[in-house]
């Protein structure tokens, strides 16, 4: 008698190949051996609060004159004392990488330094595996609802023909793998709770918000999902109320564990500046609010969304089906989604600074995955030839969303200066022409922050 087998997911292979591809890309671009490419610009600040903690033991900063001014980049008050700008959610994340890197490098040869080649190894090997630890809460996520193909191809797109790619291999230390992780986990979380709440369902989609804020304090807004989570009709609206009052002491619950993940941060604020909340990005960066830039956001070529990551309009476009066929996500993604194109559309820098694509969004891709299954699962049920013009028009926009990755490893895309210009002179090309510098337009960023974008 043949001994039983289960059969092999689909789902599960397409996993193992975006790991498999993710971390073999990781090790030939070798960014890991070049510490200075690895802990650098946003990431510089993300980190030090670990480095500081751990290995100079001094919170203040006081130690960062001299010899450590390039691997620190505090914010100096007008009394001189200092802090780092960003708070401290991915030095959080990165924690256990860093101890594991910490206890390692001198059994390698390397100082215990903090910014030695197995302290930035580290970091990228943990944007990487939080990235798949998201990929397979996405995963159980859709599978409660489409089938394996549909998951398993739904899983694919996300994870090599967008810009999580990017910054889940080659500047895996920022923060939009981690928050990819933490989006998941909260949109599994949110469904899980609805289905049964319980306390310990609140605890974690209450400590969950709370690191998600805490690495991006404007990614709360995926509060949203939760709060419009099964609303599909004036009927459901009474039944979410009822659901919510019934349960009040589990969202004060969630509220205090949320609270609980910034009670460090705060304490750190109060320690070094006496205030216990405190804005660190000055006077000078700020929202404005009366003059979003969606339009530029999503259809401009300096870093427009749906122009560098063209496959993601199939998401748009899902939200027609999920009306139709999974109700119960539609409000919520949707007016998550206006939300939270409103917000970050808002930032005085638009286009976030130098950058894959439109990094900004990366982390929504959690929950955008959901039209984007139904939208794969409505073009299965059309007729033979819509389905298979619609079938390459899918395959065409994610092959070109894949390729715009590999335009921008070998600059044939600029991190921040790109004009439609620009984009078309080497559309077929990987690497740059010979016209494309003079093609550039560099954006002003004092006038940026003055509110002329």
């Amino acid at each position: 008698m043949k001994a039983f087998r289960r059969p092999i997911s689909l789902s599960c292979v397409a996993v193992f190949l975006i790991a498999a591809f993710m971390l073999l890309r990781m090790f030939n671009n070798h960014r890991y051996t070049e510490p200075t490419r690895v802990i650098a610009w946003d990431v510089v600040s993300y980190y030090a609060y670990l480095p500081a903690a751990f290995i100079e033991h001094d919170l203040t900063l006081s130690f960062t004159e001299g010899e450590h001014t390039g691997t620190y980049w505090p914010e100096t008050l007008a009394d001189g004392r200092k802090v780092v700008k960003t708070s401290m959610g991915l030095s959080i994340m990165y924690c256990p990488f860093f101890l594991a890197a910490h206890v390692l490098a001198p059994a390698f040869g390397y100082p215990s330094d903090g910014f030695s080649t197995p302290y930035a190894f580290a970091l990228m090997l943990a944007g990487l595996v939080y990235c798949i630890l998201g990929l397979l809460l996405l995963r159980r996520l859709l599978l409660r609802h489409f089938p394996e193909w549909v998951t398993a191809l739904t899983l694919l797109i996300v994870g090599l023909c967008t810009n999580l790619y990017w910054y889940s291999v080659y500047e895996a230390p920022m923060s939009h793998a981690f928050s990819f992780c933490l989006f998941a986990l909260f949109a599994w979380l949110t469904e899980v709770w609805h289905e049964r709440p319980a306390v310990w369902w609140s605890l974690a989609i209450g400590l969950t918000l709370g690191l998600i804020s805490l690495i991006r304090p404007t990614n709360a807004l995926v509060v949203v999902y939760f709060l419009f989570y099964g609303i599909q009709s004036k009927v459901a609206i009474q039944q979410k109320w009822r659901l919510l009052a019934g349960c009040w002491w589990q969202l004060l619950l969630m509220a205090a564990a949320a609270i609980l993940v910034w009670v460090p941060q705060m304490a750190y604020w109060h320690h070094n500046t006496g205030q216990w909340l405190f804005y660190s990005y000055g006077g000078n960066e700020r929202f404005f609010f009366g003059d979003s830039k969606i339009g530029k956001g999503l259809f401009g070529f300096r870093k427009g969304w749906l122009v560098y990551t063209p496959v993601m309009l199939f998401s748009l476009t899902g939200l027609v089906p999920l009306w139709c066929r999974y109700r119960t996500y539609f409000l919520a993604i949707a007016v998550f989604l206006v939300l939270n194109l409103y917000v970050v559309f808002s930032w005085w820098c638009w286009w976030y600074g130098g950058s894959c694509g439109m990094r900004a969004l990366i982390e929504s891709y959690a929950l955008l995955a959901i039209p984007l299954a139904a939208w794969i699962e409505w073009v299965s049920d059309r007729k033979r030839l819509l389905r298979w013009v619609l079938v390459l028009l899918l395959a065409a926009t994610a092959a070109l969303s894949a390729f715009h990755n590999v335009r921008y490893i070998h600059g044939s895309i600029h991190w921040d200066s790109m004009t439609r210009a620009a984009y078309f002179d080497s559309f077929f090309r990987s690497h740059p022409s010979k016209n494309f510098q003079s093609l550039l337009e560099e954006p002003d960023y004092e006038a940026a922050r003055n509110g002329i974008r």
